[in-house]
């Protein structure tokens, strides 16, 4: 006989009830042939098509509890205090409270400059409860921190408007030398005295390619020091940022960083362990201050790890920049066009002549096997640094208005917002012959960043210039340019 499941053959005795009522605790597998449950219930675990949806595990944290101690212990620092006036007020006004309150912040308060920087949005953010524990496990002899039965005020922290004010939890944090902080000499520094204790570090190891990272890595070099002892020995961390990184972007590591040190001992000690001109082994003598063995200074060894003063990274930063510029500059003229007299008649030696009845060799034509088209590539410059694509198409179309040519001779204008030049690509050699021709012989500039039509340049403005793209630089343009483009571009 066929077999019948268990829990199929109760559900058959049970067909004379009017009701079927399941038991709270019955969880047996659902028949395969059931698609849905006959009533609202848990899910099931099975393999079938009832099997319930297993949780997702919880994303790993960004930062470890170390790390996130390190974060809220910098967020706290001298320079911390020195650079955010909002925080430095604070401070003060808590500070005139009676002694047991004395110098107490809301944890939420500081943790929100804390992690601001990190750009770690709020899915991200570690909890109130995940931070005290990192600080009594690892910044105890840093920071204090006492738990309230209620919770601040948020009147006192946040306008009413604010959406923080919900935010505020119930823990506060204060230092451990609070008592000391209206006299730290700090409190009177300038930028210059914070820059003397800055030292820009090079070849920082992978492995510690973030703010906390990087504030472990310079702590484990200067364990062994006489002075990194003190409460907060670095200060800060700042990470130069790229030329082309917009504001909002958060700052990564490229294997340098700005550290500034809590007092000139320090500063001096990394300076002089690791200096800027030194072998790839570390000297191995305890009057550097440096752990022989640590992890850290094995890794820096490694690596080539070396420090300099900031005020000589700013010199060469400098330097770096003039040089920069100096190559700009000398690609821009090399792609000048070389300046000829227009009423030179006069031939110096018989060779000029010989070379003029030379004809000239002819130019590649564009076939259906072309890479590209040929010759149909302009290059213009000394543009409205305020213009847009359809207004260089206008300016540059009325180059065909007196031509035969058909006036739609732009296949596209290849620009980019804020600059002063642009590459121009046309449908045919002739239209990039006709444009060329139209721009040199008469002089034109933009008025503003809308005009399309151009008028005569002032004593002080240079006229827009334009040229034919040839040989190896417009080889090297069209392979940026997509295949499917190249070959659309060919068949016209």
């Amino acid at each position: 006989f066929a077999f019948i499941p268990r829990n199929v053959s109760k559900d058959r005795k049970q067909q004379g009830n009017s009701a079927h009522v399941p038991s709270s605790n019955s969880f047996e597998p659902i028949p395969a042939i059931e698609r849905e449950p006959a009533y609202p219930g848990p899910s099931v675990i099975d393999k079938g098509k009832g099997k319930a949806p297993e949780p997702t595990p919880s994303a790993k944290p960004l930062y470890n509890e170390k790390d996130i101690s390190i974060l809220v212990v910098l967020a706290f620092s001298d320079y911390a205090l020195w650079v955010d006036s909002d925080l430095r007020r604070k401070t003060e006004e808590s500070l005139q409270s009676e002694e047991h309150d004395a110098g107490f912040l809301p944890l939420s308060f500081l943790m929100r400059r804390a992690f601001v920087r990190e750009n770690l949005g709020q899915e991200n953010m570690p909890t109130e409860a995940n931070v005290v524990k990192a600080i009594r496990t690892y910044a105890g002899d840093v920071l204090e921190v006492r738990m309230l039965v209620s919770a601040p005020s948020a009147s006192a922290w946040y306008p009413s408007w604010k959406p923080e004010r919900n935010s505020v939890g119930g823990y506060e944090v204060r230092r451990k030398d609070w008592s000391t902080l209206l006299d730290n000499v700090t409190r009177e520094f300038n930028r210059g005295q914070w820059d003397e204790r800055t030292v820009y570090m090079e070849n920082i190891p992978p492995q510690y390619h973030t703010i906390p990272g990087i504030i472990r890595f310079t702590q484990g070099l200067l364990s062994r020091c006489p002075v990194s002892s003190t409460l907060i020995p670095i200060q800060n961390v700042t990470l130069p940022p790229h030329h082309l990184d917009k504001p909002e972007d958060r700052p990564k590591c490229k294997g340098f960083a700005l550290v500034t040190l809590s007092n000139a001992e320090l500063y001096r000690n990394i300076l002089e362990s690791w200096p800027w001109n030194r072998p790839f082994q570390p000297s191995r003598s305890d009057d550097l201050g440096l752990t022989e063995d640590s992890l850290e200074t094995k890794e820096a060894s490694k690596f080539g790890f070396r420090t300099l003063p900031k005020a000589h990274w700013d010199n060469l930063n400098q330097e770096y920049l003039a040089y920069r510029q100096t190559l700009i500059d000398e690609l821009a003229d090399a792609d000048e066009l070389p300046d000829f007299k227009a009423d030179s008649d006069v031939r110096d030696t018989p060779s000029e002549i010989l070379e003029d009845s030379i004809p000239a060799p002819p130019r590649n034509v564009t076939t259906m096997s072309s890479p590209y088209p040929f010759g149909c590539l302009v290059f213009a410059r000394n543009l409205h640094l305020e213009t847009n694509k359809t207004t260089l198409r206008a300016l540059f179309a009325t180059a065909f208005k007196s031509s035969p040519l058909d006036p739609a001779g732009i296949d596209y204008v290849d620009f980019n917002k804020g600059m002063d030049s642009c590459y121009l690509r046309l449908a045919s050699p002739e239209h990039a012959c006709t444009l060329v021709d139209c721009f040199s012989s008469q002089a034109i500039v933009q008025s503003h960043g809308l005009d399309d039509i151009g008028k005569s340049p002032g004593a002080s403005e240079k006229a827009i210039t334009a040229e034919i793209i040839e040989g190896k630089k417009e080889e090297v343009y069209w392979e940026k340019v997509p295949e499917k483009v190249r070959r659309q571009a060919v068949e016209k």
